[in-house]
Formats: structure tokens, C-alpha cells, sequence
């Protein structure tokens, strides 16, 4: 049977399966356009991304009940110190609306760089974000250049050649955030709110005690859920 010549092109050319990476560089070579994003630092002093024009700035949207932020709070102090005096700023954002929560993670995991809340959520929802962790890397001109979702170890190194990349000025894919979706195309139903979650053992409340024995139990059955692999059980971060 003889194939239609549009499908026979496809076919020939190699036509890609859709995926959804967890590095996503965009390919677009299009001007991208620059987000504002306002927050407060956590004294409460109305801060913004456009004071960092000029620097390289690793933007990090993070939440408290998140366990990979925890590994990764120690990595970004390094990597701030290590790029620093070239020109690279960390900033952290949380959409956590609970103060005690806050205060517990950065009391478990104290940060060098900037800490900043945004408990409106609107930084977050003007870069498209989706999953916690989110990195976005922005470049001088305060450009997205890239975006690394899920805060897995294994993106370190190619986060860390990106800043490198950044801060040295050489040529990079221009990229941007998603294209921004219609207004209520995502619900009422937001990633990083922690009473979604399906699992409510996630969030930090509560001694230290507590929260190591629980996170083991429920490491355990995640595991068994999910074989070990990404697929999971129910702690809503999948």
C-alpha cells in the first residue's frame, strides 16, 4: 500500500516521538520577551528581578514541603559562592503562603543567597511554572535563557554549564517560558499548593523527629509504589 507523500516526508525525515525533558533550553532563535517578577524578601522589603539587570541570575522557585530542595539548598549556596565575584546571583522564590513552614526549612537548610516570597503565586504563574523545583536561568538582560523542572541531582551539571556558559557571554539557544495559557486553562489547581497534595505528610510541620520518621515511612512506600522509579506513588510531585 502506498504511503500518503506527506507521512512518506515525516517518515524519511526522522519525525520526533513528543517528550517532555526535564532540561528545556528552548530552540526558538525569536527575541524572548522579559518577565517582571515582584516579591518580598523575607523582612517583608518589596523586591524585583529587575534590580539584577546586569547579573546572571539562577531563579529558583522552591516550596517547603519539597524534598528535592532540600539536597538542592546546599548545591546553589556552593554554586553562588563559586560564581559570585563573575557575576551570578541565586534567587529563591517560595509561593508559600505559611510562615512556620518557611521558618522550619530555612532553619533545617540555612541559604546564602536571596530568599524572597511570593504568596500570591503571580511569579510563578508569569513563568509558566508547573513543578517544584523550577530553575530558570536568566542572562544579563534578565532574558530567560534556560529552565531545569524536577531538582534532580542529575541536572547539577548541566545547570552548572549553563551559568558557566551565561556568565562567559558566548552564544546560547534563546529561549523563553512556555507559551502563556488562557486565563483558567490550568484550574483552580495549582502544583506547588500543599494542600493538594495528595499526600500530606509532604509539608515540614511539625519536630524534626516527626518529620524524619514520617519522610522515611513515606520514602519506603513510594518506592514500593513505584518500583523505585518516577512513576511513584501519591506524594503529588510527579
Amino acid at each position: 500500500m502506498m504511503l500518503p507523500m506527506t507521512f512518506t516526508l515525516l517518515l524519511s525525515a526522522g519525525w520526533p516521538c513528543p517528550a517532555e525533558p526535564a532540561a528545556r533550553p528552548a530552540a526558538s532563535a525569536a527575541p524572548t520577551a522579559i518577565i517582571e517578577a515582584a516579591f518580598s524578601d523575607l523582612k517583608g522589603t518589596p523586591r524585583s528581578l529587575s534590580e539584577f539587570r546586569g547579573k546572571v541570575v539562577l531563579l529558583e522557585f522552591w516550596a517547603p514541603w519539597c524534598i528535592p530542595c532540600r539536597k538542592g539548598f546546599p548545591w546553589l549556596d556552593q554554586l553562588q559562592k563559586r560564581h559570585a565575584g563573575a557575576g551570578l546571583v541565586v534567587v529563591a522564590v517560595t509561593l508559600e503562603q505559611d510562615d512556620a513552614s518557611v521558618r522550619a526549612f530555612l532553619d533545617d537548610h540555612p541559604a546564602g543567597f536571596l530568599i524572597g516570597r511570593d504568596p500570591s503565586g503571580r511569579s510563578a504563574d508569569s513563568f509558566g511554572v508547573t513543578v517544584m523545583p523550577t530553575s530558570i536561568l536568566l542572562g544579563r538582560n534578565g532574558a530567560e535563557i534556560a529552565r531545569f523542572e524536577g531538582g534532580a541531582e542529575s541536572l547539577h551539571p548541566a545547570i552548572q554549564a549553563a551559568v558557566v556558559t551565561a556568565i562567559a557571554g558566548t552564544s546560547q539557544p534563546a529561549a523563553g517560558p512556555p507559551a502563556a495559557l488562557p486565563p483558567g486553562a490550568r484550574g483552580h489547581m495549582r502544583a506547588w499548593e500543599r494542600g493538594y497534595l495528595a499526600d500530606p505528610i509532604m509539608n515540614l510541620d511539625g519536630d524534626r523527629l516527626t518529620r524524619s520518621m514520617r519522610e522515611h515511612i513515606h520514602a519506603s512506600k513510594e518506592a514500593a509504589a513505584g518500583d523505585g522509579g518516577v512513576a511513584g506513588g501519591g506524594c503529588g510531585c510527579n
